[in-house]
């Protein structure tokens, strides 16, 4: 849809101070309003970066998001999104945005960056709708799955064609796409942001009970299907067969904590953390970080682990690949596959525990090349530009 006709949105006279620093962004003019659906993880993550970086480039960047999402990304004006088996309709979602966008006080609002599929379908009828900026952090990809999997793969396409741009996280998501909507497109990384480890390897392994000097491999993941914290598990048996002493942290809360607990029952050395706020103090201290996914665009925690120094075992999805290439920063094995989980991690455990020397600690993050935050915060000002 072209729509940079539109009204700005109501609010306070006067655009967005110019930035002092870097690229001139006064052509924003206003606002940039940043929605969310009820999201989890990486999408929340990703905002809670973005934000203050765009801010500080002098683009005004208030944030809607529903009142459920709990530990909020910034400060957040509620509006209700519909989520799964939701009883709000969205045409009364979108009143409800509209009239929050009306009363937005850090300006008019001028373009709408909806980051997922549930934000974007709520953004894309508004009544005044300014130029739309969609976020695809995930691709509903053809398959198995009958009558509702096909509409869902239906309503996303439908939704990604009334973009005005979508900003796709990697190579890999853009060639999931269809190829008419290639040419609207722009690869821009999501932001992550890595905030330098406070406590020393010591402190934190004693917090979580373990022993100095031990192979540590850690998992910080959501507990959801999507992870294959099952396939973790079964490599951990074998793991735990060829070096008992190892230990291994899941750190992460989420809907499948049930079957999470069941399928390492039983083992020792093994902490269930929970959801924990210092991701990067846990990283450091860890021998190898693990990521068993079965799906990923850009495995957030793989550029954690990267960025304080931790090498990473992760299945081939993403950019795993090409940020691991190198072959010393970690390994990439296939999804879905135990035994060769096992295999890497106890391989990169052995190597650690030959250098031998007391727990690291963490120093001032590193980004990898093509991940330094304010370096993607311009990249993302620019598709704004193109539409205003």
């Amino acid at each position: 849809m072209d729509t940079r006709g539109a009204r700005p949105r109501n609010g306070p006279a006067g655009g967005p101070e110019t930035a002092t620093q870097g690229g001139d962004v006064s052509v924003i003019g206003g606002a940039v309003a940043q929605v969310l659906g009820p999201a989890d993880g990486g999408i929340r993550s990703h905002v809670r970066a973005l934000v203050p970086r765009l801010e500080h480039l002098g683009v005004p960047a208030p944030v809607f998001a529903p009142m459920e999402l709990g530990d909020p990304v910034c400060d957040v004006e509620p509006v209700p999104v519909p989520g799964s088996g939701a009883s709000m309709g969205w045409w009364s979602a979108r009143r409800s945005l509209d009239a929050a966008l009306d009363r937005c006080e850090r300006g008019p609002v001028v373009l709408l960056h909806a980051h997922g599929l549930k934000a974007a379908f709520l953004c894309e009828r508004l009544r005044s709708g300014q130029p739309l900026v969609v976020s695809v952090h995930n691709v509903v990809l053809p398959g198995p799955g009958g009558t509702r999997r096909r509409l869902a793969e239906r309503a996303a396409a439908s939704t990604w064609r009334r973009a005005d741009r979508l900003v796709v996280p990697s190579a890999a998501v853009l060639e999931d796409l269809p190829s008419a909507l290639h040419h609207n497109a722009r690869v821009v990384a999501p932001v992550v942001e890595i905030a330098p480890p406070v406590r020393s390897a010591h402190e934190v392994r004693r917090s979580l009970g373990v022993p100095d000097g031990a192979p540590l491999a850690v998992c910080v993941a959501r507990l959801h299907p999507q992870k294959r914290l099952d396939v973790l598990a079964a490599a951990w048996r074998t793991v735990q067969r060829r070096a008992p002493g190892a230990w291994l942290v899941v750190a992460g809360d989420g809907p499948e904590r049930a079957a999470v607990e069941a399928w390492f029952a039983g083992m020792t050395g093994v902490v269930l953390a929970g959801a924990i706020a210092a991701v990067s103090d846990v990283l450091a201290a860890a021998d190898v970080s693990v990521i068993s996914s079965d799906w990923e665009a850009v495995p957030l925690v793989l550029i954690e682990s990267l960025g304080v120094g931790t090498p990473v075992v992760c299945t081939d999805v993403g950019v795993a690949r090409e940020l691991l290439a190198d072959g010393r920063s970690g390994r990439v094995v296939d999804t879905g596959d135990p035994e060769a989980l096992a295999e890497a991690i106890g391989s990169m455990l052995a190597v650690s525990s030959s250098v031998g020397g007391e727990p690291r600690t963490g120093g001032a993050p590193i980004y990898p090349v093509g991940f330094e935050p304010d370096q993607l915060v311009r990249r993302l000002v620019d598709v704004y530009q193109e539409l205003l």
